[in-house]
């Protein structure tokens, strides 16, 4: 039986995390969460290990979700943002080469950037 690639979702807008979610899965991927804020996310992790995560930069009152990326890139979990900016501030040099998705983003332009992450 085929393993699907396991996806984090962390985004604060509970629409856009529905939709996102829904729309990984009609890509093919489990998709694990979504987390709404860091905690939610950290509560995810000590379950279970995705295959990538996709971040909300910028969560619910501020919160940045960067260190949230360097604990995953350390767990060696691959990391995309996910952003209404065009980069993510202060992301340091292990999450330089992280991709940067610019909300809203297109199905291809999703399925394209998670399979070059994933590859």
């Amino acid at each position: 039986m085929l393993q699907l690639r396991k996806i984090l979702v962390v985004e604060d807008d509970a629409l856009i995390a529905m939709e996102l979610g829904e729309r990984l899965s009609d890509m093919g991927y489990e998709v694990v969460g979504p987390a709404h804020s860091i905690a939610e996310a950290d509560a995810l992790l000590e379950r279970q290990t995705p295959d990538a995560a996709l971040l909300d930069a910028s969560l619910a009152g501020g919160a940045s979700s960067v260190p949230l990326g360097i604990k995953l890139h350390a767990k060696g979990v691959r990391v995309a943002f996910c952003t209404g900016y065009d980069k993510v501030k202060d992301a340091p040099p292990e999450l330089a080469k992280a991709p940067v998705f610019t909300k809203p983003v297109s199905d291809a332009d999703l399925r394209a950037g998670l399979e070059k992450l994933l590859a």
